[in-house]
């Protein structure tokens, strides 16, 4: 089937219609583009495709970078070159915002921030069979194990640990038998965390420097994988939260409230991981902080703060959170999403508030996946 190329949406896939009405989702195919393509899958209102040929090219097309594309799972966008994979992004996180939030209007959007795709990510999962000695990424389309010798998008010593594979088959074989194994695939997973100078495997925690913030982070626990462009995250932040109470929601190692270290702001830092909570106390001791799930203490608390920072799972908030997080009258709140999909649809339940300000973070270059910073103010 030739279709024309519409429009990028979620996962930087390429929307077009069919003849009789369907739409199509199109992997691989960019705006603008006459591509042939092929279904893979038939679900209720479209039809997910894979374009096999393309006839007209973008002139944002390029040629992938890593000799696994097509194959490994881990990147699926590697297309096009930095800028182009981040503009993109930001029309499909305004297109969401227009259709999914119902905007009458978009807010004004700071630049896209945007970096370089090679050696980038601090953090992976390895899949690992200790068995066959084999480690790295399941393939794009089903539950293999793609075997790799390296991967150009891991720092120098995460892709180190493909090359020379002992430690990652070591860490799996003390996942096996701790029943830390996918039981879709049978292998074992292995985080990873590249710190400054060294690598954990495991809740070890170690050091890492963003811009002058030092962080103390475990493979165990969620830590942003793009280091180089968390600095730029982090001044968003900082730069738009008012007043002298900060709410940090979802705070995870305490990534935002280690801002206002030293500034004589109160924080209260609230994450349901204990593992998170104990880094947290570490990174931001002077926050007040509790584990807790969000919906549970929000509806315990009844603080009033100045700023709610909100960073949550690519779930979103949904209703009762939303609501709730309304509910604490705050002149300000920040959304900090990883999918724009769950923010758009979260947007109108914070009842009172007006989306005034967003930013598109292309933390992931060379796959589909967004990040976007939004400040939304008391109406």
């Amino acid at each position: 089937m030739v279709v024309k190329i519409e429009k990028a949406v979620s996962d930087c896939l390429g929307l077009a219609k069919a003849s009789d009405g369907r739409t199509l989702l199109v992997e691989g195919a960019l705006p603008g583009e006459v591509v042939e393509c092929e279904e893979k899958e038939r679900k209720a209102g479209f039809s997910a495709m894979v374009c096999k040929d393309v006839i007209e090219p973008s002139p944002m097309r390029r040629l992938p970078f890593c000799p696994y594309y097509g194959r490994c799972g881990g990147c699926s966008f590697q297309i096009v070159g930095e800028k182009d994979s981040a503009y993109i992004k930001e029309s499909v996180v305004k297109d969401n915002l227009i259709r999914i939030a119902k905007l009458p209007e978009l807010p004004e959007f700071d630049s896209p921030v945007y970096g370089s795709a090679a050696s980038y990510r601090h953090r992976a999962r390895f899949h690992v069979d200790f068995r066959s000695r084999r480690a790295g990424f399941l393939s794009q389309s089903s539950s293999e194990l793609v075997d790799l010798d390296s991967c150009p998008v891991l720092s120098g010593r995460l892709s180190g640990l493909l090359e020379d594979k002992k430690a990652l088959i070591e860490a799996g074989r003390m996942a096996m038998f701790s029943n830390m194994v996918n039981p879709k695939t049978g292998f074992a997973e292995v985080p990873a965390f590249d710190g400054d100078a060294e690598v954990s495997l495991s809740d070890k925690a170690v050091s890492i420097t963003v811009g002058n913030m030092e962080y103390y982070v475990s493979a165990a626990v969620f830590f942003q994988s793009n280091p180089g462009l968390l600095e730029r995250l982090l001044s968003f932040v900082h730069e738009n939260a008012e007043g002298d109470s900060i709410m940090d929601l979802y705070s995870g190692v305490g990534t935002f409230s280690a801002l206002f270290e030293g500034t004589g702001k109160r924080v209260w830092a609230v994450e349901r991981d204990k593992r998170c909570l104990t880094l947290s106390r570490k990174n931001a001791p002077s926050a007040l902080s509790f584990t807790a799930d969000v919906a549970s203490w929000s509806r315990k608390s009844g603080r009033k703060v100045d700023t709610v920072i909100v960073d949550p799972p690519r779930t979103g908030l949904g209703k009762e959170s939303a609501e709730l997080i309304s509910s604490f009258g705050a002149e300000r709140i920040i959304y900090v999403s990883c999918n724009s999909v769950t923010l758009s649809r979260d947007i109108p339940y914070l009842n009172g508030y007006k989306l005034k300000k967003a930013c598109v973070f292309d933390f992931y270059p060379g796959s589909g996946h967004e990040e976007c910073a939004t400040v939304l103010d008391r109406c």
